[in-house]
């Protein structure tokens, strides 16, 4: 009763307002609607009618709602009629506590909590959902009683994975604080994973040790001399597999280049040694020592190699041909140029050297280069220009350092085109369309270059009244040919859901400039509803609620090279809203 209520009294304060119209009604009575499919005629909308398939609901409270968590529903209960049921934000555990040293006795201990990031995750309860991530920081204090840190996390139940709870002391910065010795110069981060059954969990967590695995050693030049002002970390894992993060303290080298290193317990496998040189200083290569031990002591010394030569400025024009014919300077273009000196089983130690600039408005960039024989032969290019531009990306190009001033003559990207129309065949105005490199696309590069491709811009554009869209996408990418997954997202006042078009194959046809999808109807729409509420039953308002369909397809991950091993194909957004006044929100899933 409370629930048709809120409804009704929701759409007469509507009716009071002066708000903006929105699409025509598209029914009177429930006669007007597929009612034997379960629909039924309410505020102008035909509700119900709920596709099938395997769906999850992430619930996220407003901000201003501190006593109320995020949760998740997996296969939530869709009635006929369109009503969405169980849409109820729980309460939080109250994860508290302080950051100190560890202490073992009888030694004297201090009582003063360290500074630090805590950052608690937790894998979604359904496959390739969101799941649960916050980050919090806590307090540096004196006072050997109260908590340091407080995080509102949800509760646990025996069918949840536990969170992991990483602690990285503060100070990591490229060079020192300059006001003393920092946390990440004392302590290594930690990890350890934790439940959430209770209201509140009260926990001291120590940081350090001494028996920890400690790392001696030195940053020098070719001859053998320190060099300072050099950032030292170790980078590894806590789980097989997992991308390698810092684990560590951080060392910055004196005058003697001399650095120590304290690593994190319960690590998986052998770390990597980083040395960074100075962001201020002359530019120096950044120097590698990989397959150190995690478990025992050892000594390491990183050793720049020989003939570097001079720093050198060199500008190149980045230009391609445009849509007249015309070549042109490229502006906006994002350009790194990488070199590579040394390899572990070689030298020990591998040299790596980067520099980046963005092209002017004349499409010149420049750079700062080491012009020595360790470098001049090595250096390769990665540009990346605007999402928006017809000109395309060029990966691992080497760079002839001699022919610096011949334009870099990008190559042009193709156009994905076609029109966007409701299930009726009529276009569609203000659809929002977006091209990103596919799943399939990304996993058929190994390890090193999936990040790049990754991180180029995805294309964006916005129909007209005709729904006519046309996006700029990169047919090739270090030779393998693209795939794309188009999503489409309408406008509030369109009855149309947001979709995703997948995988998308570019034709492997080097003289074909466009591909051509026609006419590209939308499916037809579900409207469904439901109440959010708090644990006391009071509506919610300005609840942000997301329902995604669930795949359990793994064809995928044994068609590409190089899958991740967990695999993890992300469930697809179906339609998300917020909560109004009356805790009411409306949802437009597709069927």
């Amino acid at each position: 009763m409370t629930r048709v209520l809120s409804v009704l009294v929701g759409a007469l304060l509507a009716g009071c307002l002066d708000v903006p119209s929105g699409p025509e009604a598209e029914c009177s009575t429930t006669s007007d609607c597929d009612s034997a499919s379960g629909e039924v005629c309410d505020e102008g909308v035909c509700w119900g009618n709920p596709p099938q398939g395997m769906y999850a609901v992430v619930i996220s409270p407003p901000s201003s709602r501190k006593d109320l968590v995020p949760r998740e529903l997996i296969t939530p209960k869709i009635a006929p009629d369109g009503w969405l049921s169980d849409l109820t934000l729980d309460k939080p555990s109250v994860f508290t506590g302080r950051i100190e040293a560890m202490c073992v006795a009888p030694l004297a201990c201090d009582r003063t909590a360290i500074a630090t990031t805590i950052t608690i995750t937790r894998p979604s309860s359904f496959k390739g959902g969101p799941g649960f991530k916050v980050v919090a920081e806590s307090d540096a204090t004196t006072d050997p009683t109260g908590p340091s840190f407080e995080i509102a996390i949800p509760k646990t139940s025996g069918y949840d994975q536990p969170y992991t709870v990483t602690v990285v002391p503060t100070g990591r910065g490229d060079e020192p604080s300059g006001t003393g010795t920092s946390p990440a110069e004392l302590y290594p981060p930690t990890r350890f994973t934790l439940t959430a059954k209770d209201n509140t969990i009260t926990q001291t967590i120590p940081l350090g040790g001494a028996n920890l695995p400690t790392i001696y050693g030195s940053v020098v030049s070719a001859l053998g001399n320190g060099l300072s002002h050099y950032r030292v970390v170790a980078l590894g894992r806590w789980e097989a597999g997992a991308p390698p993060t810092e684990v560590s303290t951080v060392g910055y080298t004196g005058a003697d280049g001399k650095f120590r290193l304290v690593l994190s317990d319960r690590l998986v496998g052998p770390v990597e040694v980083v040395a960074k040189p100075p962001p201020n200083g002359l530019p120096a290569p950044t120097l590698h020592v990989y397959g150190v031990s995690s478990s025992t002591p050892s000594q390491q010394v990183l050793t720049q190699p020989a003939n570097l030569g001079a720093t050198k400025t060199f500008t190149f024009p980045v230009k391609g041909v445009d849509g007249s014919g015309q070549v042109k300077g490229v502006r906006g273009a994002r350009v790194q140029v990488k070199a590579q000196a040394g390899t572990a089983t070689t030298t020990g130690v591998v040299a790596t050297f980067t520099a980046e600039d963005t092209s002017d408005d004349s499409g010149n960039v420049t750079v700062t280069l080491l012009d020595g024989a360790a470098f001049a032969s090595r250096y390769k290019l990665e540009i990346v220009p605007p999402a928006s531009s017809s000109m395309g990306v060029l990966y691992d190009v080497p760079l002839d350092l001699a022919s610096q001033t011949a334009p870099l003559l990008l190559p042009t990207r193709m156009a994905i085109r076609g029109q966007v129309h409701d299930v009726e065949g009529h276009p569609l105005e203000g659809v929002s369309v977006t091209a990103r490199a596919s799943l399939r696309f990304i996993w058929s590069f190994d390890d090193s270059s999936q990040p790049f491709v990754s991180s180029i811009p995805a294309a964006t554009t916005t129909t007209p009244e005709t729904g006519e869209f046309a996006l700029w996408v990169d047919p090739t990418v270090g030779g393998l040919w693209g795939h794309y997954d188009l999503a489409f997202d309408p406008a509030s006042k369109a009855r149309a859901p947001t979709w995703v078009k997948s995988d998308i194959e570019i034709p492997r046809d080097s003289t074909q400039t466009t591909v051509s999808l026609g006419e590209v109807a939308l499916p037809d729409a579900a409207a469904i509803r439901g109440m959010v509420l708090d644990a006391a039953g009071v509506e919610v308002e300005g609840a942000e609620v997301k329902i995604f369909r669930m795949s359990d397809g793994m064809a995928l991950c044994s068609e590409v090279l190089n899958a991740p091993v967990s695999c993890p194909i992300p469930a697809v957004l179906q339609g998300r809203g917020a909560s109004d006044a009356a805790g009411v929100v409306r949802l437009t899933v597709p069927r």
